[in-house]
């Protein structure tokens, strides 16, 4: 089964025929436009997810991950060092095994894995610019629109229900769910923190601290206000404070969207309209 890029509740219906929980995303966003905790233990009848596209036209399709779908998504953010994150990854411990991946509206990359059971955290910032949607996570899908206006495409031969879903590894799933903790010693943080960064490395260098931080419990003002000291003393040369306040702002949402959101439902539907 192939899904092209027609119509969104014609995706949501492919999909749930692959055993996928659909929810209906905000137009050009990746908010649910829908209360969406009870859709992580049922999937959403034919009727629901056709209601809700005629209600929302131009909303997007997104896919709920975890056990519900029996799917782990590893969402892979270049902007962000995730493409040098997962080649170190590849070069340590070998590649991951090929199969369903769609290409975002951004420019990034989501690789699509049967769930192994059990719970696989959602988690951000697992490393620089590397995320995993697992249980109580979603991914916008093919074909919506991001917000720059691309689409979110499969790549050819590689789309949903046309490859099995390949099994993370163990290694993987260890990895992934250990997070920078493994990936980097305390020694590694202490001497980012010390010695500073030069030009070239100044960007994920900030988004790397900045997950790091958040993924401990720091509040996010108070990660900006250090963020933004340590720029002014360490980064050869320091960026604009402007541009800092980007970066921070930029892995804190991800943060909030990925994990701390997930425990209430993140509804927020569009200005005048009620909840259907």
């Amino acid at each position: 089964m192939n899904v092209k890029s027609d119509s969104m509740s014609g995706a949501a219906r492919r999909y749930a025929q692959l055993g996928w929980s659909v929810i209906p995303i905000r137009a050009r966003g990746k908010r649910p436009l829908v209360p969406w905790v009870e859709l992580q233990q049922r999937r959403a009848a034919a009727a629901e997810f056709e209601r809700w596209f005629r209600q929302w036209p131009d909303a997007n399709v997104g896919i709920v991950t975890g056990r519900i779908s029996g799917l782990v998504v590893i969402d892979v953010d270049p902007v962000h060092g995730g493409s040098a994150s997962l080649d170190a990854i590849v070069r340590e411990h070998g590649p991951l095994p090929s199969g369903v991946e769609a290409v975002t509206g951004g420019g990034g990359r989501h690789l699509y894995f049967g769930h192994p059971g059990g719970t696989v955290a959602n988690r951000a910032g697992v490393f620089p610019g590397i995320d995993v949607r697992g249980d109580g996570g979603c991914v916008v899908a093919p074909p919506s629109v991001h917000e720059s206006g691309a689409r979110y495409r499969w790549v050819p031969a590689h789309g949903a229900g046309e490859r099995p879903l390949p099994v993370l590894p163990d290694w993987a799933i260890e990895l992934l769910q250990a997070g920078p903790k493994r990936g980097h010693p305390l020694q590694h943080w202490r001497t980012l923190v010390g010695e500073g960064v030069s030009a070239g490395q100044r960007n994920s260098t900030l988004a790397s601290l900045t997950g790091h931080l958040l993924w401990h419990g720091v509040d996010p003002d108070v990660v900006l206000e250090l963020m933004l000291a340590w720029n002014r003393m360490r980064c050869r040369p320091a960026l604009a404070d402007e541009e800092v306040a980007a970066v921070v702002e930029s892995i804190a949402r991800r943060h909030v969207a990925a994990g701390a959101e997930l425990d209430a439902p993140p509804y927020l539907p569009p200005e005048g309209e009620a909840a259907p």
